[in-house]
């Protein structure tokens, strides 16, 4: 009973996975994190957590120009669990088509990014617990701090996680 129960979840995270998209580029976003955990173990990837809020001018731009770029897109799709969440609270909150961030994980500044294990384990051998980039990014710097961050991956993770 538990093994079916497991392959169906499991399906269904995957059906989600393939079927989730955001009107502005091709990413795959995820908009809940504990799906997004479930996806990063079962896929062996880190999560790339992409906080906005509706105050934020830059949050938009990101999406429109960064985001939308194809090889930010395949590096993200293809290396990382992409997961969409609001980082308003209350009733500042209204971001479409994003899950709400937990408050442990939310941020003074938007655009934020996340960077972390399946677990939410950290990329950074010592200091915070993530791996946190605030800003407006181009592609080229984007890709550059995904490279990293799939480096530290493997480096501090890569055992718990071989494919």
């Amino acid at each position: 009973m538990k093994l079916i129960k497991r392959v169906i979840l499991t399906l269904l995270l995957i059906s989600q996975w393939l079927n989730a998209s955001d009107a502005l580029n091709n990413i795959k976003w995820q908009n809940d994190l504990n799906e997004a955990k479930e996806l990063a173990q079962h896929f062996k990837k880190p999560i790339f957590l992409f906080l906005e809020s509706r105050k934020c001018y830059y949050c938009p731009i990101m999406q429109e120009e960064t985001f939308s770029d194809p090889r930010v897109e395949k590096e993200i799709n293809e290396n990382f669990i992409p997961l969409l969440l609001d980082n308003s609270l209350g009733a500042e909150s209204d971001v479409d088509n994003s899950g709400h961030a937990p408050e442990r994980l939310t941020t003074s500044m938007t655009p934020a990014i996340y960077l972390m294990g399946p677990k939410e384990e950290m990329l950074k051998a010592k200091g915070k617990k993530h791996m946190i980039i605030y800003g407006m990014w181009t592609p080229n710097d984007l890709l550059d701090w995904l490279k990293d961050a799939k480096r530290k991956f493997r480096k501090l993770h890569g055992d718990k996680y071989e494919k």
